[in-house]
């Protein structure tokens, strides 16, 4: 019986984990699914689509699309994770043997996200779509 406790625990833990991830992109991916059954039977029956909405089913598109402020503020919070790291490293210290290294490492690593800002930063100069 205990182990069976052990066994429902771990199901619970991982299972609360999955439904909270899977369901709601299940539900979304189903409103979805009758919008685009209602949307067909009303054009195969003539009807003109009301301008509320087409607003309604591109919203979601819309929302995806790269604009100059996204970029600018991706690149912000990117540098300032690559500084993050890096000062991480600064303030760290590690002994291998008889040497001692300021965390060398850590700044190479502090690099990736510091160059992925500045990408942005030079994307948003190119991106044409304010908001």
């Amino acid at each position: 019986m205990e182990d069976l406790i052990g066994i429902i625990a771990i199901l619970s833990v991982f299972g609360t984990i999955t439904a909270v991830i899977v369901l709601p992109s299940y539900f979304k991916h189903r409103n979805q699914k009758e919008m685009q059954k209602s949307v067909r039977a009303a054009i195969s029956e003539g009807q003109n689509l009301p301008v509320e909405l087409i607003d309604v089913m591109t919203h979601d598109i819309r929302k995806g699309l790269p604009s100059k402020a996204r970029d600018i503020r991706r690149g912000v919070l990117w540098i300032a994770a690559g500084i993050g790291i890096g000062l991480l490293g600064m303030f760290t210290d590690i002994e291998v043997g008889d040497t001692r290294w300021v965390g060398t490492g850590t700044f190479g690593v502090a690099c990736i996200p510091l160059v992925f800002g500045i990408a942005y930063l030079i994307l948003s100069r190119f991106n044409k779509l304010e908001s």
